[in-house]
């Protein structure tokens, strides 16, 4: 008697289907942010639409050989002239501008919290090919020296890139934008600049800027005070002191508070609120957790909105931007201004 055999070509292991899936999301969500940005009437690079009044970060090679005509290709067919608001050839940054509307912005992730081996994903044109997709996983996290005087961070992937992928997003399995895609290193691996650092360059350019009106100091949280709370949070961020714009116009804050998170995010150290408070695109309302009289309150908050300064930004040129936390005690109040640690 002959035995017969039966192979099926369907797999009972989900993970395939439950990947692919996700991966699918992961583009659909984030395509309607993602643009072709072209200058001279050629495909230049991929850019990402940072906020929904139409600035947009790249690659500062991207539009440095015709800052003057540069456009920018939506994925709804839609095209724009766009301008070059600013540019750092040593970050390999620039930030432009369209004017237009029903713009989608892509969530910015945390690129601090990656971990080697964690999947990521680019999307882009390379070679001119609109919205392709790669995926990866994260390698390594290096230093540059791009000058004597200056070191900065990037992230190192085996995602595939190529030419026209420069200035799109590195994306976490969440969908969010955790690096800025810029070179092919070595051949094989393809190197992004953190979203950290990009946030740091922002906050320090010219425009307004979401700051607190407080006055901080980073502290290591009691043990009593950490009953409720998760396990990595062991510091957070102590009001000492409210300033008098504030003071004038909001009463939400208060002496002796204790910031855990803003805006979602973890605060447990002067640089983390910064970054916090940088990324939250001049939000006038933002959702924090404080301790408050030694329990967790959760609230909205709201936000002073401080105009340009006159003097431009150090963050790439000249002398490094220092940490907040290098130079400074962890017990002395730190007074809350544009380009230190806290706000």
């Amino acid at each position: 008697m002959t035995q017969t055999t039966t192979f099926s070509t369907s797999s009972s292991f989900p993970l395939p289907d439950v990947f692919s899936s996700g991966l699918t999301a992961i583009f659909e969500e984030a395509q309607p942010s993602i643009v072709q940005v072209r200058t001279g009437g050629r495909g230049g690079g991929t850019g990402i639409i940072w906020h929904e009044d139409g600035r947009i970060l790249t690659n500062h090679h991207v539009v440095a050989g015709d800052k003057a005509h540069v456009e920018v290709l939506l994925s709804d067919g839609r095209t724009f002239a766009a301008t070059v608001l600013h540019s750092n050839p040593r970050l390999d940054l620039a930030l432009l501008k369209i004017d237009g509307d029903n713009l989608k912005r892509l969530p910015i992730g945390d690129s601090t919290k990656l971990r080697i081996g964690e999947w990521v994903f680019a999307i882009g044109h390379p070679w001119g090919q609109r919205w392709v997709v790669t995926a990866g996983i994260m390698s390594s996290m290096r230093t540059a020296k791009l000058a004597d005087d200056f070191t900065t961070h990037y992230i190192q992937s085996d995602v595939g890139l190529a030419p026209g992928n420069s200035g799109g997003p590195l994306l976490n399995a969440d969908g969010h934008v955790i690096g800025i895609n810029a070179m092919i290193f070595g051949g094989d691996l393809s190197v992004s600049i953190p979203s950290s650092v990009v946030n740091n360059w922002l906050a320090e350019l010219p425009g307004r800027r979401v700051t607190l009106g407080v006055e901080i100091q980073a502290i290591d949280l009691p043990a009593n005070m950490r009953q409720g709370l998760p396990s990595s949070q062991a510091s957070g961020v102590l009001i000492v002191g409210i300033r008098p714009e504030r003071q004038a116009k909001h009463a939400d804050l208060f002496v002796g508070d204790i910031l855990l998170e803003v805006a979602g995010t973890s605060v447990k150290s002067n640089a983390a609120l910064l970054e916090a408070l940088a990324s939250s695109e001049e939000r006038e309302r933002l959702p924090v957790k404080l301790l408050r009289g030694g329990a967790v309150t959760e609230m909205e908050i709201a936000t002073l909105l401080l105009e340009p300064s006159v003097q431009g930004s150090n963050w790439g040129r000249g002398r490094p931007r220092r940490s907040p936390n290098t130079h400074q005690s962890k017990n002395k109040p730190i007074n809350i201004r544009r380009g230190e640690g806290g706000r």
